[in-house]
């Protein structure tokens, strides 16, 4: 998808991609410097003089942007993609999401925590998704006009290699497939995934899936929608290999052959059951209709959002050995406002900036 290109050994095609004309160069040096000089300051870290550039440098060509960036070699641009996070995220841990295998299949709600995952340092992806992006897709996902009909494999790992080109990214158009999940579930090193982020709407996969990471004993998270909230699943396989898929939730459902998985009075009434009856009363109104005025489970960016920062929070406290049991768990943006709301209104109070006038 991209080339990354050695200003020594790759001269000759770094030259005559720029003196073509049809490639724009972009130097990442003019601002990374002062950041690595200012960094230096407190960690005593070598800043290359401008003789030295060219050998801690690459020169990454995006075929799509027509655009060719030179960029610090790869330990130094990981090492200031994730300098704020000092602290917030010991280097151990920092350590261990960034050489972590996040395995994500469905691109929705699943790009949302991808973008949130990379940003705070996880650099090694599998992609699955068999969908292109379309329209009603951009109520949601970060898209544009101009990519409508790309398959969102590719959408996704062109976000991931623009903010970091060293990224470790494997895509599956076809989506997760039963065929196809030994690979989907095992890095190039042989070893299971980390952990398995599980955003599928096929409910025969969402089920499949779950049988192969109990085998392997993989983490899996799941992510819901629940209007402007969000509802987290996470099934702990890892620790408990009898844990049941959809915590027991589903019942029968894991039993069904792939026809009855796929028939829609079964997904109705399935997704019923996973997701259960204490959802927002909008989301329940709205499960009424589907598959008889709307053609699928309605979704907010609000949502997508905030699915995204949960989602890439419970994949890192995993990762990093932090407390996260299998279980339910439910964040509820409108209940925590409509309880700051009721608190102001009881002790007079307007706010921060009003108190502090």
């Amino acid at each position: 998808m991209i080339d990354i290109l050695d200003p020594a050994r790759d001269r000759d095609r770094i030259d005559a991609l720029l003196h073509a004309g049809d490639h724009r160069l972009v130097d990442a040096w003019a601002t990374a410097r002062p950041e690595l000089t200012a960094l230096a300051q407190f960690t005593g870290e070598e800043v290359p003089d401008s003789a030295q550039l060219d050998s801690w440098s690459r020169y990454v060509v995006y075929p799509w942007r027509r655009t060719v960036v030179r960029v610090p070699v790869d330990p130094l641009l990981h090492r200031l993609r994730t300098a704020r996070n000092r602290f917030l995220i010991t280097d151990d841990e920092q350590a261990a999401w960034s050489s972590a295998q996040l395995a994500v299949a469905g691109l929705s709600v699943g790009a949302s925590v991808v973008q949130v995952a990379a940003l705070t340092g996880a650099r090694r992806f599998h992609l699955a998704d068999p969908d292109t992006l379309g329209p009603t897709n951009l109520n949601r996902l970060a898209g544009s006009v101009c990519d409508l009909g790309l398959a969102k494999t590719t959408l996704a790992a062109r976000r991931l290699l623009e903010a970091d080109p060293y990224a470790e990214i494997a895509t599956w158009d076809q989506g997760y497939r039963v065929d196809r999940s030994a690979e989907f579930l095992r890095g190039r090193d042989g070893r299971p995934v980390d952990v398995v982020i599980e955003e599928m709407d096929d409910l025969a996969m969402k089920v499949a899936v779950r049988s192969h990471v109990r085998t392997a004993r993989i983490p899996l998270i799941m992510v819901t929608d629940d209007g402007d909230n969000v509802i987290l699943d996470v099934e702990r396989h890892d620790l408990d290999r009898d844990y049941p898929p959809f915590h027991g939730a589903a019942g029968e459902i894991a039993e069904y052959d792939l026809e009855a998985l796929r028939d829609p009075a079964n997904r109705v009434r399935a997704a019923g059951a996973i997701v259960g009856p204490d959802v927002a009363p909008r989301v329940a109104e709205a499960l009424a209709h589907v598959g008889q005025t709307i053609p699928s489970w309605p979704q907010l960016g609000t949502a997508a959002s905030l699915a995204g920062v949960v989602g890439a929070f419970a994949a890192r406290t995993i990762v990093c050995g932090g407390d996260l049991p299998s279980g339910r768990y439910r964040v509820a943006i409108d209940d925590a406002l409509t309880a700051h709301t009721a608190h102001t209104a009881h002790t007079g109070h307007t706010g921060p900036a009003h108190a502090a006038a």
